[in-house]
């Protein structure tokens, strides 16, 4: 899974949300979630949406995540790409956690 927004700072994330597949084009939120929820394991994901806005913007990833599933779709190729290269080991994360600083 992805914790803590972290993923948003992630390149590849930063660049498929730059860049625009078929004329779609998708935000870093919708492509985080759609990650997840394109996953085989029935996953839970919490947006975090505070406005109808959000909420709505959120709901686009399910649209994206059906296209992820679909073997052999650049869509899925991206998720293969994002999910091999966002990986963080447990020792690495906590650690990097553990120094942050917390309101």
């Amino acid at each position: 899974g992805m914790a803590n927004g972290r993923v948003f700072l992630h390149e590849k994330i930063q660049d498929a949300a730059r860049s625009s597949s078929g004329g779609d084009s998708y935000s870093i939120d919708q492509i985080a979630l759609a990650c997840i929820l394109s996953q085989p394991f029935n996953g839970r994901v919490l947006s975090g949406a505070v406005t109808s806005e959000q909420l709505e913007s959120n709901m686009k990833a399910l649209e994206l995540a059906d296209k992820m599933k679909a073997s052999g779709s650049e869509e899925a190729l991206l998720l293969n790409d994002i999910m091999m290269t966002c990986q963080i080991d447990s020792e690495t994360y906590w650690k990097d956690r553990s120094s942050l600083m917390w309101n």
